[in-house]
């Protein structure tokens, strides 16, 4: 993945002034559609412990992201958006004793779409929404340590695919406020040790999928419900 979007951008740059010119005119008018910048933070439960078990509170994981919500067409009274972002997820282990596993799961872009509002009136204090949508997720800055303390670095990247629900409050001093409830396909098929002789027992493979509840804030930009109010 890392690979092409170096080569995108090599292709980007030897192409003629025009073309770059004409990019860049679509990535100016895309994000001339940002309606929102939303930052969260999550919990969330494994569902596969055979790998990894989450250590926050001796339950899951807990993390930190970011979106950028862009306006797309919408239909009626249902707003579709696409949302582009990052998070970061800490609170796990090895389920073997003899690892100890330290590190995060980063993922780097996310790319989803939401339908909000779905048929409801403008002005409703309280609007749901759907979404779905995939990532490119890595282990980072991920490290195995042995019992007498020797430290092996670990590398694994993988593709993630998840849906999602939730709520957002549309008036008031909380408008703003949204919580999502979701669940996460993760899994990292091969793990790259830097070593030569695995210790017995260690993982090849993790399988980090599971639920997740969000609780956020929108920072509203440009407000597409108003717009649509006064066309």
């Amino acid at each position: 993945m890392r690979s092409l979007f170096r080569l995108f951008g090599m292709l980007l740059l030897l192409a003629p002034l025009p073309a770059r010119a004409q990019f860049m005119d679509v990535v100016s008018g895309l994000f001339d559609s940002v309606n929102a910048i939303v930052f969260y933070g999550q919990v969330g439960a494994l569902t596969n412990n055979e790998d990894i078990e989450g250590t926050v509170a001796n339950l899951g994981t807990a993390g930190l992201g970011a979106e950028v919500l862009i306006d797309l067409p919408s239909v009626g009274n249902t707003y579709f958006e696409l949302g582009l972002g990052t998070s970061l997820t800490r609170g796990f282990d090895a389920a073997e004793p003899s690892l100890d596993l330290r590190g995060s799961l980063r993922t780097l872009p996310t790319i989803a779409v939401y339908a909000s509002q779905l048929g409801l009136p403008d002005d409703s204090p309280i609007l749901p929404y759907v979404g779905a949508g995939f990532g490119f997720s890595e282990l980072w800055n991920a490290r195995g340590y042995t019992e007498d303390g020797t430290i092996i670095p670990v590398d694994a990247d993988t593709y993630e695919f998840g849906a999602s629900a939730g709520f957002y409050v549309n008036a008031g001093p909380f408008r703003g406020f949204y919580t999502e409830a979701g669940y996460r396909q993760r899994n990292f098929e091969s793990l790259i040790w830097d070593t030569d002789q695995l210790p017995a027992g260690w993982p090849r493979s993790i399988d980090a999928s599971g639920f997740e509840l969000k609780v956020g804030w929108q920072f509203v930009i440009e407000d597409s419900y108003a717009e649509d109010e006064t066309e």
